[in-house]
């Protein structure tokens, strides 16, 4: 049985501003190892530790929202529509997804609820609860 290759990423003169991609990171960085104990055959329990906290998560929405090669100005889409950001890429060190149009749809559908919404939310919550008791 032969597997198909799947394509990854876009290349950085396809990308253009306003496109939706999600960015993925190439894994050659080297992992830290820790011996964790050791199994009931005396053999080390391995567990690999990325050092790094900067990565970013794949699959999290940027728009495009300006290039100067090599560096990307990106924006990052939060539930209900709003972009966030700048976040300022190397596109030398990064892969571009494009995203579907509905992948994005899906989340700027998301409707994030106000502080002022939710803590009048919880004022009628107490005051049902107290009525009650």
């Amino acid at each position: 049985m032969k597997k198909k290759r799947v394509s990854v990423g876009i290349p950085a003169e396809d990308l253009k501003i306003g496109d939706y991609v999600a960015i993925v990171e190439p894994d050659n960085k080297p992992r830290a190892k820790i011996v964790m104990g050791r199994d009931e055959d005396g053999d080390p329990m391995i567990m690999q530790v990325s050092g790094d906290a900067s990565n970013v998560q794949s699959g999290i929405p940027h728009k495009m929202l300006g290039i100067s090669w090599p560096w990307a100005v990106f924006g990052i889409l939060m539930p209900g529509g709003a972009v966030d950001g700048p976040v300022i890429r190397d596109l030398r060190k990064i892969i571009c997804m494009r995203l579907e149009k509905g992948y994005v749809n899906a989340i700027k559908a998301f409707e994030k609820l106000d502080t002022d919404k939710t803590s009048e939310i919880s004022i009628q919550k107490e005051e049902i609860i107290n009525e009650k008791c």
